[in-house]
């Protein structure tokens, strides 16, 4: 006589483990996909509003070294009361890249293969440049790596 038993086998409990597994695993590296979309929209937008606020700043007082920023991280600016940047944009501590790197991106290499603070590179009486790195890219901006923000535009390096 056969008897009949209740209940899953081994291997089907592992099959059905290893499954559940790949699943988490998959969902796993969308996310991390996806966060890095976020900082990535992040950035844009902290650039962006920068950007705009130098423009106003440029047509209120007629140069863009009145923000009195020197190249560095951009932040760190804020630390200089006196500068009319700051009048524009009062929470400029804390635009900083979504990762909070230390890091400044001035270097060549440093901005190509890692997140870095946006900086300055240049703030001169016509002219400022912004940099900043994309882990993916997004928008008008379809590849990782470095990119320039001006008066003019964007543009990678």
């Amino acid at each position: 006589m056969l008897k009949k038993h209740k209940g899953f086998s081994l291997v089907e409990i592992l099959i059905v483990v290893g499954i559940i597994g790949l699943i988490l695993v998959i969902l796993v590296i969308s996310l991390n996909a996806k966060q890095a979309q976020l900082r990535d929209l992040q950035r844009v937008k902290d650039v962006r509003t920068l950007q705009e606020a130098l423009q106003v700043m440029k047509n209120e007082t007629g140069s863009y070294e009145r923000s009195y920023c020197s190249p560095g991280i951009v932040s760190r600016c804020s630390s200089n009361n006196s500068f009319d940047l700051l009048k524009l944009l009062p929470n400029l501590k804390n635009i900083n890249d979504p990762t909070e790197s230390a890091v400044g991106c001035e270097k060549d290499d440093t901005c190509r293969n890692q997140s870095c603070n946006y900086t300055f590179t240049k703030v001169q009486d016509n002219d400022y440049e912004i940099r900043f790195h994309l882990e993916k890219g997004i928008e008008n901006f379809p590849s990782a790596g470095c990119y320039i923000a001006t008066p003019q535009g964007t543009r990678k390096l």
